[in-house]
């Protein structure tokens, strides 16, 4: 494996001094289940890695003075799927979290690496979405929240510039809003999705949609909100009819691809279906 130094900085400070004195050739390391694999097939030269483990700011799991839920980006898995915060404003997310891989890695991985790696099939990204989330970015110059919608930038590509690292997620509870997540695979654990959905949803007792947010996983170049089904049922009562509508929608948003796991029409048609399946649940339409 052609790492020659694992450096662990103590601060975000820290952090910083060591990467402007690499000059951007350190990579960052946050649990290391992606990195590793991706150095060891590698061919390029010796470098460093600087690992993130210690750095408290990028480890918790809070409310702010604002009431937004914060969550590092060091934050594992297993830490999300546990939280009490979480579980309590955000269970799609924390669902989403349980579903990571398996024990072993769910204490590995991060929140933040999962994001970072940009996968079109990551299991978290869906969940961030449809709750809206924002991406903190952190870089010696100071702090921004960016849209989550806007960090990807393509499969395994986000908008981090050399210099800049991701400090972890503002969420923001809404009350009166149910959301639920899916990830279709070939087996129930350590498997990257097919397609995984994430619906969140606001519904009033006459069943009419104040509120919804669709965000589709592994169906195109990156995780995506599909905002064409949701002006569909937004601000109005939902029907089966409707549902049908919303549902085939969601396809035409679509871009997936054919691979060892699922050809693309597989993939249409699952989107398709999970979208109707869960719409249906979260709206309470039969």
């Amino acid at each position: 494996m052609p790492i020659k130094e694992y450096l662990r900085p103590a601060s975000l400070k820290e952090t910083f001094q060591l990467l402007t004195s690499y000059s951007g050739s350190a990579k960052i390391l946050a649990g290391g289940t992606d990195l590793f694999i991706q150095q060891a097939l590698e061919s390029s030269s010796e470098t460093a890695v600087v690992s993130l483990k210690d750095v408290q700011e990028l480890r918790q799991i809070e409310e702010t003075a604002e009431g937004d839920i914060f969550v590092g980006a060091m934050v594992k898995h297993a830490e999300v799927a546990q939280s009490p915060l979480v579980n309590q404003y955000f269970p799609a997310l924390a669902k989403a979290s349980h579903w990571v891989g398996s024990p072993s890695i769910r204490n590995l991985a991060t929140i933040g690496g999962n994001i970072c790696n940009a996968s079109p099939s990551a299991d978290t990204a869906p969940p961030l979405l449809a709750y809206e989330a924002k991406a903190i970015i952190v870089s010696p110059s100071g702090e921004k929240a960016i849209d989550i919608e806007d960090f990807f930038t393509g499969p395994s590509t986000n908008v981090l510039r050399r210099g800049e690292i991701l400090k972890g997620f503002l969420l923001r509870p809404k009350s009166g809003w149910l959301a639920d997540y899916e990830k279709l695979g070939l087996r129930k654990a350590m498997e990257i999705a097919i397609v995984n959905v994430c619906v969140a949803a606001e519904m009033d007792d006459h069943k009419r949609c104040s509120g919804i947010r669709i965000a589709l996983g592994a169906v195109a170049p990156t995780p995506i909100r599909a905002k064409k089904p949701e002006s569909i049922l937004k601000d109005k009562r939902v029907t089966p009819e409707l549902i049908q509508k919303c549902a085939e929608a969601a396809v035409e948003e679509t871009k997936p691809i054919s691979d060892i796991r699922a050809s693309a029409d597989y993939r249409k048609k699952m989107v398709q279906f999970l979208v109707k399946k869960m719409v249906s649940a979260l709206a309470g339409v039969g």
